[in-house]
This record gives C-alpha cells, structure tokens and sequence, in this order.
C-alpha cells in the first residue's frame, strides 16, 4: 500500500520528466508538412546527375500528397547559400541538420552505388522532432532509372505516414488514459517500423502510465538495446525499478544515466529525490556520495545526504519494528545511516548558522535520540534552539531528548513552550501523559488524558488504548495483577469512551481483579474467603459487561464464568461454615 501511493504522489512530476519529445503535440501549421529532400549521394564515383534527378523525380511526387509537400530546390539552395554550404556536400547528417534549420517536419536522404549495368538505391526517412528513422528496403534500377527509384521510395513513404499517424493515435489514446487502445496503436506503428525507438519508448512509458510497471521495464529495456544512451529511457528504468524493488537494477541504469550528466549536481540531486520517492532512500544517499567525492564542497549535495540518510535510518527502524526483529535496538545499518545524517546536516549547520532550515536541525536531534545519546541529543537541542528559538517542531524534538535524558520536568516544560507557539502541535497531551506513565506515575498520567478526552471526544479512545497498553505490558504480561488493576481502574474514569474500548477495559481489569482474587483466596480461611467473594463478584460484573470482546483474545466466556461462578460458589460456602 506505501509502495502504491507512492506511486501516486510523484506521477505529476514524473510525467514532466519522463515525456519524450515525439510524445509533444505536432506543430501546429497551415497546410502541409514539409519533406526536405537532398540529392541523393553518389557512391563509388557513381554520376551525379542520376541523383539529382532522382531527388527532383521524389519531390514531384512527394506534391502530390495531401499531408506532405517537399521544399523546393530554390528553396533549400537559397537556405544553404545563407549558410555557405555546397549543396553536394550534404550527406544524411547534414541534410536533417538542414531539414531542422529549415523548419521541416521530415527529411528524406538515399544514397546510390553502381550495380552492374544499373544503380542500388538505397533510403530513410527521418522525423525530425522525434529522430526516429523509417529504412527504405534497398532496390535496383537501371542507369536511366532515376524516376523508378523515386516510385520506389516514395510507395514506401507511406508506411511513415501510416506509422506517424499511429504514433499519433497512441499519444492521443495515452493523453485521455486509454491505455489499450493506446497499446493498440503503438503496436500498430512499431509493425510498420520495428526499429522506432520513440514510439517504443512511448509504449513503454505508456505501461507506465497504465501501472503495467514489469512490462514498462522490459520495453525500456529493448529501447535501451537500440539506444543506449536513451537519457528519458534510463531515467525512467531507474525509476520503474527501484518501484518494483530491483534497487541494484536501478542504481545500474541511474549511474548510466548519471555518466552522460558526470558534472550536475542538479541532475544527481533530481535523480536521488526520484530514487527516494520510489522507495530507496539509501540508493539516493549512495548517489548523493558519489557526488560528493566530485565535489566534497557543494552544500546542496550535503543537505540531501543528510536528508536520504535520514530517512534510510529511519525505514530500517520501522521494519524493524514492523517484523518485531527491534528487541536488540537499531539495525547496524539503522545505525551507520543516522550517523551519516548528523555528520552531514551539522556540516550544513556550520555552513549556514541561522539560516539552516530548522527541519533538518530536528533531523540531529532525532537521530541522536535514536542512537540512544540523549545527552548529546539535549546538548544540540539547546544550541540550536537558540537560533531557531520560534520553531515549534525544533521545542518538541528537545522535549523527547530531555525525556530520553530523564529530566522529565524539563521535558514536559518543552512541551508546553510548543503548546504556547501552537495550540494544535498534534499529540502534545499523549505524549505528557506516556511520558508520565513510563515513569510510573500513572495517576498523573491518566488525567492528563481525562482532560484530553474531555476537551476533545475523539481523541478518548487513543487515550483509552495509551493506559491499557502500559497496563498490559507492566500488569497483565508480568502476571502483576496489582498494577493493571489499579491502571484500568483509572482508565474507566477516562470520558467519552466508545463501547468497544470500554468492552476490552472492563474485560482486562476483570482478568486482573480476577487472576489476584484466585491467588488471594488459596488459603481459603474464612478471612480469605470474606477479603475475596466481593472480588470475584466484581470480576464477574466487569465479564458481563466486556460484549463480544472475549472472543477477539479467544477466551471461552462460557468456561469462564463456570470458573468465575465456581469460586464464589467456594467462598460463600466458607463463610456460611464459618458462621
């Protein structure tokens, strides 16, 4: 679920990264698009004028079309006298170079060799905006055969206009998020031109999109065969990867990417905030590093260091948490990532003074009293509150430092200065009263929580939850009847209790009144036996009124009260004798 709304949160921002130029829409023009056509070039000495007529032969043609019209010959002569360019000196390069600074949409470059008594042409067609090749199959003319030769190519011009158009039809169906009739669409093009990288990659960001994210990887993975140094395709593998938690995989086409981009901080730092966001905090920190060795200097590389190793730190110590694995504290590497973080927020502290964003001195102060130096924790919390005396946030870091140190009235003093500041700093009073409970004094504790219950009836039942949760760790599990007796007692007085709270309340302090009451009575004395019938009543009063909750603990209510009914059966027949 945290991976999927993940997903969520960034796709804005991803699709202004990731969309490829061919994905943009067509130039708006009036008319036709405009198809430049060089002369084709002579090889092996072949003559000359064949492919001038052959280019000439091409545009007639080409002027037929209803969507299409080549530039003229005048034209592209007066453009390339503007640039001092010979006109037989454009081969394929030069000649979409030209198409580009003419404005042309498409651009048709062939070549001819001698081949027995004729010539083999060969052909591409080049969109402009997205540098995807269309290859022409090769075919043999005669020596006089330079009109054939443009028959040829331009019947085979067709299959670029129909894959164009597909292309097209996929980016229309992607923008309204039709995935399948988008996929339909690329995949009717990439059958005209299986060599399209563009509309491949606009497959795969289209799978993307459609959160196919395996199939996405495997389509930027062939996009990547034919261009490998494919920068949106990379960037987006890295990001899909580290999403599907292959975090070698994506650090591998990162640094790919990252290697055509060797001197931009601003790259890396954007390509470690998209790591981070796709769930690897860590393989964000470990770019960032990579960074710093080019340029330990840079103070923005530092603040996001000590930001990615943070946040590392702390996702190893919620799983930890999690799969139960915290009993023998912090993770080694829990450990390594936090210190990462102080080393580099305190390098920004030094850098900055003042002016360091106040979220990142709480980040020290945090990672402190995760690593258990509440000492240096308090220490560093006292300094930087003296620049940043008016953050909230900064007050209540200190406050669970002071707490972690055992100055518990200081802390509770911190806690009121973030009252002050903010009125409406979540989770103040919970905090006072765990605070107050941890160290025993749960009386204290519990009314701190009768007021937070009173003034604010949606908070009762976390509040209810705080004190049996204390109550069942300090009472119930160490068998101590005595003291989750006495701090469920308290707890009933809590306000504005749901019934099932109140439900597993009552059952946990009849559990406990109940389980004393059977050791109290064992001598079964009269005396004992007057000291623990009223027990046994109220234990079964506070059953009675525990609802459905048993059954959630899988305790038999049927037996228990059997039980229950049996002891006070016991003491009311000692007495009677005893009378």
């Amino acid at each position: 679920m945290r991976r999927r709304s993940q997903r969520s949160l960034v796709r804005f921002s991803l699709a202004l990264f990731f969309i490829p130029a061919s994905t943009l829409p067509a130039q708006e023009i009036t008319g036709k698009f405009t198809v430049l056509i060089p002369d084709f070039a002579p090889q092996s000495d072949a003559a000359r004028k064949f492919g001038e007529n052959a280019a000439e032969a091409l545009r007639t043609r080409m002027n037929t079309l209803m969507t299409h019209e080549a530039v003229s010959r005048k034209d592209m002569d007066k453009t390339l006298k503007g640039l001092k360019v010979d006109r037989e000196s454009l081969d394929c390069i030069t000649g979409r170079q030209l198409a580009a600074q003419m404005g042309s949409q498409v651009a048709v470059c062939a070549t001819y060799a001698p081949d027995g008594d004729g010539f083999r042409v060969e052909a591409e067609v080049w969109d402009i905006a997205s540098s995807e090749m269309l290859a022409i199959s090769p075919t043999r003319v005669p020596a006089n055969g330079a009109d054939a030769a443009a028959g040829h190519i331009f019947g085979e011009f067709d299959r670029y206009i129909q894959q164009i158009r597909a292309a097209g039809i996929c980016r229309e169906y992607a923008a309204s998020s039709q995935w399948n009739e988008a996929l339909a669409n690329c995949d009717r093009a990439l059958e005209l031109n299986p060599k399209a990288v563009a509309t491949r990659y606009q497959r795969a960001f289209v799978l993307y999109q459609a959160d196919r994210y395996p199939e996405a990887l495997t389509e930027l993975q062939r996009v990547l065969e034919q261009d490998p140094v494919h920068q949106d395709a990379l960037q987006l593998a890295g990001y899909v990867a580290a999403v599907e938690g292959l975090e070698d995989e994506a650090l591998v086409y990162y640094d790919r990417y990252l290697a055509l981009n060797p001197g931009s901080a601003a790259v890396r730092m954007k390509i470690a905030y998209e790591l981070a966001q796709a769930g690897d905090p860590a393989g964000a920190a470990q770019l960032i590093e990579v960074g710093l060795d080019q340029d330990p200097e840079n103070i923005d590389l530092w603040e996001q260091l000590g930001g990615f190793a943070f946040a590392a730190g702390q996702r190893i110590n919620e799983e930890q948490k999690q799969t139960g694995n915290d009993a023998g504290g912090l993770a080694p590497a829990a450990v390594e990532y936090y210190r990462q973080a102080i080393d580099a927020y305190q390098r920004v502290y030094v850098a900055k003074g003042p002016e360091t964003p106040a979220g990142e001195l709480r980040s020290i102060v945090a990672a402190l009293v995760q690593l258990g130096e509440a000492a240096e924790a308090v220490a560093m919390a006292e300094e930087v509150v003296k620049t940043h005396a008016e953050d909230p946030g900064l007050w209540s870091t200190y406050g669970d430092a002071l707490q972690r140190a055992g100055r518990l009235p200081d802390a509770i003093r911190a806690l009121e200065r973030v009252r002050a500041m903010d009125p409406a700093y979540p989770n103040l009073d919970l905090r006072q009263a765990k605070w107050l409970m941890d160290a025993g004094r749960v009386t204290e504790g519990v009314e701190v929580l009768k007021g937070l219950a009173a003034a604010d009836p949606s908070q009762a039942d976390a509040a209810g939850r705080m004190v049996l949760a204390d109550a069942y760790a300090k009472g119930v599990q160490p068998k101590k009847w005595g003291v989750s007796e006495a701090s469920l007692t308290a707890a009933r007085a809590i306000p504005n209790l749901s019934t099932g709270m109140r439900q597993q309340i009552d059952f946990w302090l009849g559990w406990s009144i109940f389980q004393a009451a059977v050791t109290q009575q064992e001598p079964r004395t009269v005396e004992t036996a007057q000291a623990t019938l009223p027990r046994f009543l109220r234990a079964r009063e506070l059953f009675g009124s525990a609802g459905d909750y048993p059954a959630t603990v899988n305790v038999d209510m049927a037996q228990l009260t059997q039980n229950i009914n049996t002891f006070i059966e016991i003491q009311e027949s000692i007495i009677k004798r005893g009378e």
